[in-house]
């Protein structure tokens, strides 16, 4: 159930967790209707979660940054645990 905003004819704005398809909900008596305008932000199914090598790749490549360059001889990687991380 996703979260809309309503709006009261008095202009007070309010957020529900409500089925998709609700238009108008009433709250201590007073009615409100679901907003039109932007909802914030809207999730549009064409983010593309990356595959488990892509996030093993960030994985290696954000701990090696933190530790200063990937480059340091003084990695605590083996090269074969890189060259796995990066499909050589």
């Amino acid at each position: 159930m996703p979260i809309y905003s309503f709006i009261s004819k008095g202009g007070e704005v309010i957020e529900e967790l409500v089925s998709s398809g609700t238009k108008r909900v009433t709250r201590d008596g007073v009615d409100y209707d679901r907003c039109i305008g932007s909802e914030g932000f809207i999730v549009s199914g064409q983010a593309k979660i990356p595959s488990q090598a892509e996030q093993v790749r960030d994985g290696y490549y954000k701990l090696e940054q933190s530790r200063g360059s990937r480059f340091l001889k003084n990695s605590t990687f083996t090269t074969k645990q890189i060259k796995r991380a990066w499909g050589f």
